[in-house]
């Protein structure tokens, strides 16, 4: 990252340098040295640049909003995991020197014996210093339910060109949502219907697609459009806000951001998109439904094509999912999102309501019509109906039949 910013600021004809120094003197640490000639650091922005999203203002157009105000962030994070310090100071003549101060550790291993790899520590009686003997474990439960804890996570997909950001996001997230990214909105739109994430967060500015178009995409699909979408972006014109809400983004955020309040965010969208699948589970009924949402017209046409089809046998969720445009994955989680009921069932009850009404106004017996709606046995329609409606079919015509 330091190497990446020093390329960046500094102009033709300059010179990066890094340097390794170690002595006595600085008791055993090892000082790395990233010096440029580049436009260098304002004394005021020296004490904030390592801060998260911290963005020093450039003078030249061509250096604005460059950054994300991550990666010098992550470095100091990196930094201190190895117990080091890192600063900044002026180069010089011009540019900016970064100077690491790291301890250096030495580990006495015996000459006899060399150190084991980390495969090899299970096969030796000698354990390293510092590792406790346990007994293995009589089964791999633990392992186990940690994997279930897992999979129990939202998946939340992080669309950003920005790999510091990215990165950022993972490791701030992990502890709630499963993560998924993608660096552009063409990329992102590739994986959004196979993964078909719990929850979506994207940048506006990115190249091939921008976030504004992918949101686009995302609610005007119908596999895609429950999916809540938040807007990440450094704009804060209120324009650009009414843009994000008014193309169907459920939340606009703008950075620098609170990680936390995001977090909260994205758990509360989340939470909402649940309760209104379970409120508006539709129960299907044959050509009687006012088709106002693109899951009612999802609903409606399969309606109708089981309808058309009512007296095949052989009609699978195969032919239907072909005929609906989507794979039987997503039609099963897309039917089951939003009626309560798997294709198979879907299916099932549509011609099993058909059933009732040819009960309520035909004279034909049970076994015609379940011959008719395409069972081909009378003592499965039979089970099935009771399943349904509560009774057998003979007892539902004796007793509605006209």
């Amino acid at each position: 990252n330091l190497l990446s910013n020093a390329f960046k600021f500094t102009p033709d004809g300059g010179r990066v340098d890094v340097a390794l120094e170690m002595s006595k003197e600085m008791s055993g640490r090892l000082l790395i040295k990233v010096s440029d000639t580049g436009v260098g650091i304002r004394d005021e922005d020296k004490e904030r640049i390592f801060e998260r999203f911290y963005q020093v203002e450039q003078e030249e157009p061509e250096l604005q909003s460059t950054g994300s105000g991550i990666g010098l962030s992550l470095v100091r994070d990196f930094v201190t995991l190895h117990e080091g310090t890192v600063r900044v100071v002026d180069n010089a003549g011009s540019g900016s020197v970064f100077l690491i101060e790291l301890p250096v550790k030495h580990v006495h291993v015996s000459s006899s014996k060399p150190a084991p790899l980390v495969e090899e520590v299970e096969e030796h009686e000698e354990l390293l210093p510092g590792m406790e003997e346990e007994p293995l474990p009589d089964d791999l439960s633990g392992d186990m339910e940690d994997n279930e804890d897992e999979k129990e996570k939202p998946l939340a997909l992080i669309v950003d060109d920005n790999e510091d950001l990215v990165a950022f996001m993972k490791d701030s997230l992990r502890l709630y949502f499963r993560i998924q990214s993608a660096s552009n909105g063409r990329e992102a739109w590739q994986k959004i219907p196979e993964l078909m994430p719990d929850i979506i967060v994207s940048d506006v500015m990115m190249p091939e697609m921008d976030g504004n178009e992918l949101c686009r995409w995302v609610k005007t699909d119908k596999r895609t459009s429950n999916i809540p979408m938040i807007l990440l972006t450094a704009r804060q014109a209120v324009e650009d806000k009414v843009e994000g809400l008014t193309i169907g983004a459920d939340d606009y955020v703008t950075k620098p951001f609170n990680v936390e309040i995001l977090i909260l965010r994205m758990r509360k969208l989340i939470d909402l998109s649940k309760n209104r699948k379970t409120k508006s589970l539709i129960d299907p009924e044959p050509s009687e439904i006012a088709i106002t949402s693109l899951d009612e017209k999802l609903v409606e046409n399969a309606i109708k094509y089981v309808e058309v089809n009512i007296g095949r046998c052989n009609l699978s969720v195969e032919e239907l999912s072909r005929e609906l445009g989507m794979s039987r994955v997503h039609l099963y989680k897309k039917l089951l999102q939003i009626t309560g009921k798997t294709p198979i069932e879907f299916i099932r009850v549509i011609r099993l309501k058909r059933a009732a009404q040819m009960l309520r106004e035909s004279q034909q017996n049970v076994s015609e019509i379940a011959y008719q709606l395409g069972f081909n046995n009378p003592k499965y329609f039979s089970k099935y109906f009771k399943d349904e409606f509560g009774v057998l079919p003979s007892v539902y015509q004796e007793r509605e039949g006209k």
